[in-house]
This record gives C-alpha cells, structure tokens and sequence, in this order.
C-alpha cells in the first residue's frame, strides 16, 4: 500500500498552496518542530547550520529566529526526505488530521478531501479507524471495490444533480446483495440515462425509442469516443481504437444481462437470481462507464 509519486507530489502541491495561500497550516495546533517530533526525533538528526548540532535548532533558527527558510521548506527537507520515504509520508499526512493536531476552527476538512480525491487515483483514502474522545482518528488505507464503487457513485450524483439518477444510483447499490438482478436492471438504466443527458447537453436529436446499445454507441460517437475517431497511423491510436471497441461492446451484454436477470421483465416461477458478485460487476462497469462518458463530455464542453 504505497502512495505514487505523482500522488505525493500533488498532496505537497495542496499543502504548500495552503501554506503560501494562508489557507491551511499542516502543523495545525502545533508548531512545526513540535508536530515533526511525532514522526521523527529532530535531535537525531544532524545540523546542516555549522552553528547548530541538530535539526530541531536548523528549524528554530531558520524558521524562527531569522525565519529565511521558503514556508514549504519540510517537503524539501534531504534529512527528512519525504517525497520518497513511502512509510515517513503516510504518517506525516495521517498526522496532519490527527484529532491532537488538526484545529478544528480550520478548513481542514476541505483539505482532507482534497487529498482524499488525490488518493483514490491510488485506491487509497484516509478513514476513520478509531476515536480519541469521540473524534475520528483516520489512518490511510486501501479502498475496497464496493467502497470505490460506492465514491464513484455519490460523484455520479453530484455530476448529474438529478433526483432520478440520485434514486436510480441509490436503489443499485442498495440492492447489489439483497436483490441483485434489481441493481443489474438499474445499472443498465444508469448508463441509459447518462446517454441521454448527454445527448440533450449536446444538443443531438435521437428516438426516444432508440434501443441500448445503438443509444451509446450515438453517445460515444458524438463525444469522439468511436473507435474509428481514432488515429491508427501511431501505436496509441492503435490501443485506444481496441480499447473503445471493447467498451463499445460493454452496453450489448449489459443489455443482455439485464434482459436475462435484471428486473425489467417479467421472470418464470423457476428464475434463480445471479449470485451478489455479477451485480457488482454490472454495477460497477456502468459506474466506471457513466463517470467516463461524462468527463469526456466536460472536458469536451470545456475545450470549445
């Protein structure tokens, strides 16, 4: 369980944004010294002041005294190291939130979901995994396939700002395991209304009757997702054509999935339900298509 480096690098781009913004001090309560002492003792490590013997007075000097150090100096720091001491980083980043630590009359919360959307590109987020006084102590962990799932959802949610999608989005999750052919039918109808809302966003004209999959392969042409919008000439136009021709193949068997399991038609006396495990993947492949459509859609809409 390792942060990237390009993680690490965008979570110190938000905290020194915060420090040079006066926006969010990462030592919270705590002056710089006293918070880095929780992770490492300053004392043990070497001056680099030939005035000085140890770091902790390198800080008081530098930080305090004459106070000549850029305010970002600790992401930078050699002694410390932390772009590339994976073990050193997590600490440093779950002790910012740590409830003896974070000030509670900041935006710390802000910043902790920032990070926390910096994470999830690694299947990491920090969560509450214990108390102290009945405040959160979050550590960082590895995200689950129904928790990723489920953060994806509540984005779909928030994108779309719809009362029906909001239900739809609820009711396929809250089925996946006590009903799983209800969420199979509801992610079919998820990816069925992103392509029509998109769709009406672009302002494309399309049969409301228009079946499935040739709904998302409109969808997808439009956004220049067709495999044939790709350039074959170069390799990556290659891989990208066989990429978005499998994807376009997705909504036919999610189709024929849910003809066959999902809730949208009648079902014999002998029907047996699909095991909770097929619904997650149904649910979670129209998520991961939903939230894939859609940003292309905005970054599209953003480039003209």
């Amino acid at each position: 369980m390792n942060i990237s480096e390009i993680s690490k690098r965008d979570i110190v781009d938000l905290l020194s944004e915060g420090l040079y913004e006066g926006e969010f001090d990462y030592a919270g309560r705590f002056d710089e010294t006293s918070f880095l002492n929780q992770l490492v003792n300053l004392n043990d490590l070497p001056s680099e002041d030939s005035r000085f013997k140890t770091m902790s007075q390198d800080i008081w000097q530098h930080t305090i005294n004459n106070d000549d150090w850029d305010i970002d100096w600790v992401f930078y720091d050699k002694r410390l190291n932390l772009l590339h001491n994976d073990d050193l980083f997590t600490k440093f980043v779950e002790q910012i939130f740590h409830p003896i630590v974070r000030d509670n009359d900041s935006n710390w919360k802000e910043y902790f979901d920032k990070i926390n959307e910096v994470l999830e590109f690694d299947k990491l987020h920090l969560i509450a995994t214990e108390e102290i006084s009945g405040r959160a102590v979050f550590t960082i962990e590895s995200i689950k396939n129904s928790e990723l799932i489920a953060n994806y959802s509540e984005q779909i949610k928030t994108k779309f700002s719809s009362e029906y999608i909001d239900s739809q989005v609820s009711i396929m999750l809250e089925n996946i395991e006590k009903n799983p052919n209800i969420s199979i039918g509801k992610s079919k109808e998820l990816l069925e209304s992103c392509a029509k809302t998109i769709l009406k966003e672009l302002d494309v004209e399309y049969d409301e009757t228009m079946k499935f999959a040739p709904l998302l392969r409109l969808v997808m042409e439009k956004l220049g997702l067709s495999a044939n919008d790709q350039n074959k000439e170069n390799e990556a136009g290659k891989i990208s054509a066989k990429i978005l021709g499998n994807l376009g193949a997705v909504p036919q068997s999610m189709a024929e999935l849910r003809n066959l399991f999902g809730d949208g038609h009648g079902k014999s006396s002998t029907f047996v339900s699909l095991p909770p495990r097929y619904a997650r993947l149904a649910v979670g492949t129209s998520v991961t298509i939903v939230y894939f459509l859609w940003e292309t859609y905005q970054d599209r809409n953003s480039s003209f």
